[in-house]
């Protein structure tokens, strides 16, 4: 009995023994190697049945030839689990090649990117890393292959003309659907950014300018009421109704009907639900992919399948149906334009038309909105500049953009607005290529992942003189204070640049030139502060908080 105890010792202890030395093969051999998010599901059911089936099973089924193999199973996948995270762990805190070259960082970052979903468990990831900037410098290492870099040459050296960086995991957040902003292939990217481009030329937007002043209409009409009526504007959802009423018509040619019914469209809702996941699960791709996977009707998960199905239903009404104006839409621009039959949405250019529909609804309303938030805020604050915008608008006409590009101080508020309050003020993660890649001198070794932090960037101070406050002059009259303009970059760099900036800049014109020419405002009784930025929530694009004004209609306008 004692022998064959031993021997049952022996063989278990042997069994450990080759579970820890397959771990350790298999990350060095494989794992190591290449990207395994979107495995991450198979991979998490066949860690649940080797740590809760098997064990379960070889208890059920003791004393028989199938017990012992399922219990020799489980000691294996002990062994297994043991060298895998041993060889993972001495991998990232020694022999990373981040870790050779010493660049500083939490200690725990080098191990996992757990860490950094606590931290940013409250959508406020901008904040966690301008902290690590103030105590690491330009260079901080956020994760086991992750390097956040506050440098002003990160744009260029990550999406220059030179550049051989790819986007990051988190861009196959819709896997697998397809749309022009998450591709990670390059050629492929290449190809559809040149599809778009027909819906942005001079043409083009000429046509969709027309539909904006439809709705800056709809938006003035609605805080004319409320300025004659005396009450408080709730400006957060006028110009977020603003900002997709107007995509809504641009994809689909179909309003959301939002600023008419002064009402939260149920679709919205839930897109606003869906896309706060994006603030806290950012930094771990697999695990959006486990939840996606395994759980895709559950709560919010179950907001973000409805959306893209919605997305899909809608372009498929709209290609069957056609446009319900005489304008040109994104549908026709990428699907109609150069097809030669009307059942071209059946193939995959209808999966990609879906796809952009949905990343064209969220990057075309949301950033704008905010940005004009953003503006209104800083006017609010420092409402000389209200006055001096005022001055140029005066005597002008404000519908002719013409005129309004070439207003110094209304652009100058514009830019130091988005310089101090990006859009995205986080995202954006590329990949280093096999050859890796320098940027201020220092050697980022090949396929790290590279955060570059448009809300702290743009306020370095060895970039920008005075870089926390809002000084429009830095931009006219007095550009000494610009020390470094590389640093300024709110729609991207290069082949990822934002197709849709010209658009979105005429469209801020477009409603700051009338609500400055027709109102005085003010903020609200008991929001002094304007707290709606302090408050804005890192979504991958920024998410402001409440913004209410009280609005006095101008002496001499109606």
């Amino acid at each position: 009995m004692e022998a064959l105890e031993l021997c049952r010792a022996h063989r278990e202890a042997l069994l450990v023994a080759v579970g820890v030395l397959s771990g350790i093969i298999i990350h060095v051999t494989i794992f190591i190697k290449s990207e395994w998010h979107l495995q991450a599901p198979h991979i998490f059911l066949q860690f649940c049945a080797l740590y809760i089936a098997f064990p379960i099973l070889a208890n059920n089924l003791q004393d028989s030839l199938a017990g012992e193999i399922f219990h020799g199973l489980a000691t294996w996948a002990y062994g297994y689990l043991a060298g895998l995270v041993a060889s993972i762990l001495v991998y990232r805190t020694i022999l990373h090649p981040l870790t050779r070259a010493g660049y500083p960082g939490p200690w725990y970052a080098k191990v996992t990117k757990i860490w950094h979903v606590w931290a940013a468990r409250n959508s406020k990831n901008h904040l966690v890393l301008d902290e690590l900037h103030k105590k690491y410098g330009a260079f901080v290492r956020t994760g086991p292959a992750e390097i956040t870099v506050f440098h002003p040459e990160v744009f260029m050296a990550v999406d220059g003309p030179r550049s051989e960086c790819a986007k990051a995991e988190w861009y196959d957040i819709i896997h697998p659907s397809m749309s022009l902003v998450t591709t990670r292939y390059k050629p492929l990217h290449a190809a559809r950014r040149r599809e778009w481009n027909s819906g942005f030329t001079t043409k083009a937007l000429l046509e969709h300018e027309a539909k904006i002043l439809k709705y800056v209409d709809k938006l003035d009409q609605c805080i004319e009421a409320d300025a004659k009526s005396g009450k408080i504007t709730d400006m957060r959802n006028l110009l977020l109704w603003f900002g997709f009423d107007i995509m809504g018509e641009f994809v689909f040619s179909k309003s959301f009907g939002m600023l008419e019914t002064q009402k939260w469209h149920h679709i919205i809702v839930r897109l606003q639900r869906a896309l706060s996941l994006l603030g806290p699960m950012t930094p771990l791709p697999w695990l959006v992919h486990i939840a996606f996977d395994l759980a895709p009707r559950v709560s919010v998960l179950k907001d973000w399948f409805d959306i893209i199905a919605w997305c899909q239903s809608q372009m498929r009404d709209r290609l069957t149906n056609g446009s319900s104006n005489q304008s040109q839409d994104l549908a026709y621009y990428l699907m109609e334009k150069d097809a030669e039959d009307r059942d071209a949405f059946e193939s995959d250019k209808f999966l990609w038309a879906a796809g952009d529909s949905l990343l064209a609804i969220v990057a075309g309303s949301e950033p704008t909105a905010v940005a004009l938030i953003a503006v209104l805020c800083e006017l609010g604050k420092h409402p000389e500049h209200t006055d001096q915008i005022y001055e140029e608008l005066k005597d002008v006409d404000a519908l002719d953009l013409k005129t309004l590009v070439n207003l110094p101080h209304l652009n100058a508020v514009i830019k130091e607005s988005l310089r101090l309050h990006p859009a995205l003020l986080t995202g954006g993660n590329r990949k280093t290529s096999d050859t890796g890649l320098t940027i201020g001198g220092r050697f980022i070794p090949p396929h790290t992942t590279i955060v570059a932090p448009r809300y702290t960037i743009g306020r370095l101070e060895d970039c920008f003189e005075q870089a926390s406050e809002f000084i429009p002059e830095r931009w006219t009259t007095r550009p000494e204070m610009v020390l470094n303009p590389a640093a300024y970059a709110p729609f991207g760099t290069g082949h990822h640049s934002c197709l849709g900036k010209t658009l979105a800049l005429d469209t801020m014109k477009f409603v700051l030139a009338r609500i400055l020419k027709n109102y005085r405002f003010r903020p609200a009784p008991g929001d002094d502060s304007l707290s709606a930025l302090e408050t804005v929530r890192d979504q991958f694009t920024s998410n402001p908080g409440i913004l209410k004004l009280q609005f006095e209609i101008r002496t001499g306008t109606t």
